[in-house]
């Protein structure tokens, strides 16, 4: 039986479930949470997330891709935790996010693949944990130089090892033309690669010309926010995909992260219900009452994120 890796560890396939294809559960801007620890709540904070991962739970998400990478203070230790509290599958993340370290300008490419593997094959940091996907991010003003390092490291580490790719875009600039050019010029197989954000975009054509090249297509960040699609023009642009015969390359997700709890912070209040359950409370029951059938809800949510992690066609 084919098996996906988590951070609790191998997972058969078939126990995956509803699959959300972006999210985070623990996410750190500049990694401030390691480096200023002091000014965090940690007990809240694990709290917070075991809470909102245990809703999503309840209410039918079976696994979470979790793409927070070092440079946003991945902690895949956290994330174990709260798996083993909430019985979600986490699916942890390899690469670099947009700030790319120094570190990384000057670095062979194969290097900054090597690095990528070992945390594939070996594990991240001494914890034994391996990553299932790779993230990749670029975002206003394109592809910038050591941003492209990341993306041809990266599509090396892909086809060493299989292990898919799913990017951070900046959909309104349409980036990821870009990025689906450079990992075609490194050789990267095009279905091991998932363009993240494009629910940031209405314009199916472009959106369609992703998907001729290739590649899956993320539609994530719902429910939408100032300067974004709402969630209702979200649920447009699937279904007009959907419609164009694309169901089999969609997925659905967020971008949510549980919030780190300040010490101190006044009046906070944790969010409920948990953003994790958008989609299925909300966006997906819209979608149904629009004409998308409950099988295309299926394929989105379950049976693509499946295939992209394991590398079936």
């Amino acid at each position: 039986m084919p098996t996906v890796e988590t951070v609790l560890g191998p997972v058969e396939a078939s126990r995956l479930g509803f699959t959300l294809s972006h999210e985070h559960v623990s996410l750190s801007m500049g990694n401030d949470a390691r480096h200023y620890p002091w000014r965090f709540d940690w007990e809240a904070t694990r709290t917070n997330a075991i809470r909102e991962l245990s809703e999503a739970k309840a209410g039918g998400v079976g696994t979470i891709i979790e793409l927070t990478t070092p440079d946003l203070g991945r902690d895949v230790t956290f994330m174990r935790d709260v798996a083993r509290e909430t019985g979600m599958h986490i699916v942890a993340a390899t690469g670099i996010w947009r700030d790319v370290p120094r570190s990384f300008w000057a670095r062979e490419l194969d290097d900054i693949a090597d690095i990528f593997v070992h945390e594939i094959e070996i594990g991240i940091e001494e914890t034994g944990i391996k990553a299932g996907v790779i993230k990749v991010a670029n975002d206003v003003g394109g592809v910038t130089p050591e941003g492209e390092r990341v993306l041809r490291g990266a599509a090396r580490a892909c086809k060493r090892t299989g292990t898919p790719i799913s990017t951070h875009h900046w959909a309104p600039e349409q980036v990821g033309r870009r990025q689906v050019e450079l990992f075609a010029l490194e050789g990267a197989p095009m279905d091991r690669i998932a363009i993240g954000h494009s629910g940031d975009s209405t314009d199916v054509g472009y959106l369609e010309a992703l998907l001729k090249a290739g590649v899956y297509l993320s539609m994530d960040r719902y429910p939408g926010g100032p300067g974004r699609p709402n969630w209702e023009q979200r649920n447009e642009t699937v279904k007009a995909l959907i419609e164009r015969g694309w169901v089999e390359r969609l997925m659905l997700g967020h971008d949510h992260a549980p919030t780190h709890v300040l010490k101190g912070r006044p009046g906070y209040t944790p969010s409920s219900p948990t953003r994790y359950l958008h989609l299925s409370t909300v966006a997906i029951p819209a979608m149904l009452a629009s004409g998308v059938s409950a099988e295309d809800i299926h394929t989105m949510t379950v049976d693509v994120p499946k295939r992209f992690l394991l590398g079936e066609a």
